[in-house]
């Protein structure tokens, strides 16, 4: 996408708590009483064997979103008897409006923009990890004086407003950022030696480079701050289908696994089709990346720990949240706002197919 594709995964949520937040109240209210809190026929069994899927990801189509896009084209989902479909994102994807209005069965998003939206009584659940760290990084020229967090103490820093890392980082180092809006490109990076921006390390280094720039970044995961990215999907679906809830979920790490462990090309050759954008060097630059970062695998390179999550991490981001005030929730609630249900336990025999 040039130099103007940052492939923010988690836009929607933190555009919306700032811009949309009443509306999606008032959107929640009208649809639980209008359509049943997302209880939607379309997803119902239709004549034939399959049921339908809508998967809302989000950004355009590209790498991050490798595994559905293998599962898809490798017939993955379609051995479980799914009809899936995958929705492109993009910065105006309404993917919260989407689930809750039962336009779609599962969205992508970070597991703190989950807890975030169980703590204003948006009843969803995280059902499975694709990414088992953060991507996000504070991108910089190489000939910065900036060489860690603490450096950052005062300085200019365009990123989306609002998102959880920067109160993290700046309670965790004492510090306090000069937070730009982010305009979604790189040219002011390109401009100027001096200038700090939010970035992915699967994205924006690579434009950097190929622009004749000399890139380094502070990865976020570093500091601690490390919330997982994944699925998320209405409550009500996990209790009205759950047969389809698991096996979705599990054609899908399926997809994931067979991605990044083997031929990853006919994801990426779909991928290609549907953004064109998707350059084949853009591409094996994101898709190194993520190998070489494990953000798929973690810290397992043999793939046991795709798709999984850790209860002790949900913890601990839920409390270090509370702790940053930046869940609204009365002290001691229970936030239930993840399930580890639907994911393939250790020693199950891979059954895809409906049974």
């Amino acid at each position: 996408m040039g130099l103007s594709h940052p492939a923010f995964l988690c836009i929607t949520i933190e555009l919306m708590e700032h811009f949309h937040r009443l509306i999606t109240i008032i959107s929640l209210v009208t649809l639980c009483l209008g359509l049943g809190c997302g209880r939607n026929d379309e997803f119902q069994s239709n004549e034939s064997t399959m049921q339908k899927i809508v998967l809302q990801t989000d950004w355009f189509a590209q790498p991050e979103h490798g595994g559905f896009y293998q599962a898809l084209a490798k017939g993955f989902y379609e051995e479980a008897g799914l009809s899936v479909e995958i929705l492109q994102g993009g910065p105006n994807a309404m993917s919260i409006q989407k689930v809750i209005r039962g336009r779609a069965h599962f969205a992508m998003n970070r597991a703190d923009a989950v807890c975030k939206m169980a703590s204003r009584n948006i009843a969803v659940k995280m059902v499975m990890s694709t990414l088992q760290h953060d991507p996000q990084g504070i991108l910089l020229h190489d000939s910065s004086p900036v060489r860690s967090f603490k450096d950052l103490d005062g300085k200019q820093v365009m990123a989306i407003p609002g998102l959880s890392w920067i109160r993290w980082i700046e309670a965790k180092y004492g510090i306090q950022l000069e937070i730009v809006p982010h305009d979604f490109g790189l040219q002011r990076f390109l401009n100027d030696e001096s200038f700090i921006q939010q970035c992915l390390v699967t994205n924006e280094p690579f434009y950097a480079q190929l622009a004749g720039a000399k890139p380094r970044v502070l990865r976020l995961k570093d500091s601690g701050f490390d919330p997982y990215h994944g699925i998320y999907c209405l409550s009500s679906l996990l209790e009205d289908n759950p047969d389809l809830v698991r096996r979705f979920v599990r054609a899908s790490i399926r997809g994931w696994k067979d991605f990044i462990l083997n031929d990853p090309q006919p994801a990426l050759d779909m991928i290609a089709a549907r953004n064109p954008k998707m350059s084949p060097e853009f591409m094996k630059f994101c898709y190194q990346s993520l190998q070489s970062e494990g953000l798929i695998t973690g810290k397992d390179s043999t793939g046991d720990l795709i798709g999984s999550m850790d209860s002790s991490r949900m913890l601990f981001l839920e409390k270090e949240l509370i702790s940053l005030g930046l869940l609204e929730i009365e002290p001691d609630t229970n936030l239930d706002w993840y399930t580890m249900e639907f994911l393939p336990k250790h020693g199950d025999e891979p059954v895809y197919a409906r049974p």
